[in-house]
């Protein structure tokens, strides 16, 4: 643990025996176990507020889409450290004609999940990209969020939105916990969630010819109201 590691890199600093280098590397690994501690708390906050069923009574109209064009905003700095190309494609928050019926902290929780999910898994290379679609007869808002990784097999992927199930052999860091919350406050806002491939999966194993992954796509269907000039998110 974060005080075990702390106790020994003390301990080499009062023995003399701590090289610069080995400190630089110890402090390393100190600071990414924070960070997983860290996102583990912040995971198991996102799913005690979306099993709160009295504040997802507490609904308004949501720009579905200002609050993904926020989100990706957010996730910019880490997509390029990690050097995926993060983007929005979709209606811009200000052309918006449709709203959805929700809480905006949750729907916030909600893409934010799907967004760290789908960099945990891409590789460097990859495309991560965000959409908001509105439906032309006003029923429905749609969104999207899908990646260029390695995709999540058929027979996974009712696994992967329980809590802590991590797919096999993907080797990626997570709490297990987003694709929980995210099915939650789907069905919280009594929305549909589907997952498929982003892209089709034609040679054997799954692989693209390119070599590359089919890669996951996440869509989630709320029902839509009019947006009023006088709509805001909180």
């Amino acid at each position: 643990g974060l005080r075990t590691q702390a106790e020994l890199i003390q301990r080499e600093i009062d023995a003399g025996r701590a090289s610069p280098d080995e400190l630089k590397r110890s402090l390393a690994q100190i600071a990414r176990a924070s960070e997983r501690a860290a996102h583990m708390v912040n995971q198991l906050l996102s799913m005690a507020r979306a099993e709160d069923a009295e504040q997802a009574l507490r609904r308004q109209p949501v720009n579905l889409a200002e609050i993904a064009v926020d989100t990706v905003r957010d996730f910019v700095p880490r997509a390029l450290e990690r050097r995926i190309d993060l983007g929005y494609d979709g209606v811009l928050a200000e052309d918006s004609r449709l709203c959805v019926l929700g809480q905006p902290v949750l729907i916030g929780e909600l893409i934010r999940n799907l967004v760290d999910n789908a960099l945990l898994y891409t590789p460097a290379g990859g495309l991560v990209t965000v959409r908001v679609v509105e439906d032309p007869f006003g029923q429905v808002v749609v969104l999207q969020v899908e990646d260029t990784g390695p995709g999540i097999a058929p027979g996974e992927r009712e696994k992967v939105f329980q809590p802590f199930y991590r797919s096999l052999g993907s080797g990626a860091e997570g709490s297990g916990l987003g694709l929980a919350i995210v099915r939650e406050i789907v069905q919280q806002h009594e929305a549909e969630l589907t997952l498929d491939d982003t892209r089709l999966r034609r040679a054997a194993g799954g692989e693209l010819p390119d070599g590359q992954g089919p890669g996951a796509r996440f869509t989630i269907r709320f029902a839509a109201v009019a947006a009023a000039v006088d709509d805001v998110r909180s």
